[in-house]
């Protein structure tokens, strides 16, 4: 069978390994999302996994319009397309192109969590498993019928780029799956529609730590959201990027948004207890401990942050 991948995100990198190392497959190359403007200097670049797929000497296509996707696939006459992390909804009539139409490499137990954000969703609604499916690609978002589903529990502590890098090697294992299944034109089977909830992606706005919420909370929406877009707050007009943070038991109360410092060691009270900050990143600069941070403020009493 030939087969493309779709997708602009380096969680597909187990996956496009796995098809390249297969003999009962042909891999045809990587569909990816057009190069764009990127950084401060706002330089045109490719993504981080068209990057990575060019040094390998992988086949890139970059169609900027769903008539150059149409195009590319009626020249490669592939068989089936594997989207993971593509970002985008392919129109019906490309979707029945390859004889086998599209299947997609979903972060969740479908139906929850349906969207950009699984992973992320997930580890913010204190959600204790995680889970990939694969499913036949419809014309709506996360909606059709699915072939294989696995569930994995969230540890402790567990970011969301790190629960991420576990899902994109289990799920290659499955989509690899899933293409045999196909072989033997086996079925899929509808999605229940009862526990659907989705999972938008995040903006910028959504990583502001608000500090009258619950410590396990702000431990959360750290856990979720620190790879991307970032968590923050605002020590007077100083815009502090949280790169580091946990629970700190052994403290006494201190009032929501207040700044205590121990020697090296850098607390924030919350609402219901204290979290210790251990890595940041002022605005223009670059990351440090919370230690570095402290031995450069002129003010270390009476600090106030939100």
């Amino acid at each position: 069978m030939k087969l493309l991948v779709a997708s602009s995100s380096p969680v597909a990198k187990p996956l496009i390994t796995a098809l390249i190392a297969s003999n009962k497959h042909e891999f045809g190359g990587l569909i990816t999302n057009p190069d764009k403007a990127t950084g401060r200097g706002m330089q045109i670049e490719a993504n981080e996994l068209a990057f990575w797929a060019s040094s390998e000497k992988i086949s890139i296509s970059k169609p900027e319009s769903n008539d150059d996707l149409k195009s590319l696939l009626l020249s490669a006459k592939t068989d089936l397309v594997i989207t993971i992390a593509y970002g985008k909804l392919i129109p019906q009539d490309l979707l029945q192109l390859p004889k086998y139409g599209w299947i997609n490499v979903h972060f969740s137990k479908l139906p929850k969590w349906r969207g950009a954000a699984p992973v992320q969703w997930a580890i913010l609604s204190g959600d204790k498993t995680s889970g990939i499916t694969v499913f036949q690609l419809d014309k709506g978002m996360d909606t059709g019928p699915t072939y294989l589903t696995q569930e994995i529990k969230i540890n402790p502590m567990e970011r969301s780029d790190e629960l991420l890098d576990r899902l994109s090697v289990i799920g290659a294992d499955l989509a690899m799956k899933t293409v045999d299944l196909i072989s033997q034109n086996v079925t899929p089977s509808p999605q229940l529609d009862k526990e659907v909830s989705l999972a938008p992606k995040f903006k910028k706005s959504d990583g502001k730590l608000d500090w009258n919420m619950q410590i396990d909370k702000i431990e959360n929406q750290y856990r979720a959201l620190a790879a991307n877009p970032g968590v923050w707050t605002m020590l007077g007009d100083l815009r502090l990027k949280i790169d580091g943070l946990r629970i700190s038991y052994g403290m006494e109360k201190i009032a929501p948004g207040s700044v205590v410092i121990e020697g090296e060691k850098l607390f924030i009270g919350a609402a219901n207890g204290v979290i210790e900050i251990e890595k940041l990143t002022p605005a223009g600069r670059n990351q440090m401990s919370a230690g570095e941070f402290i031995r450069g403020l002129a003010k270390r009493e009476g600090l106030l942050v939100g």
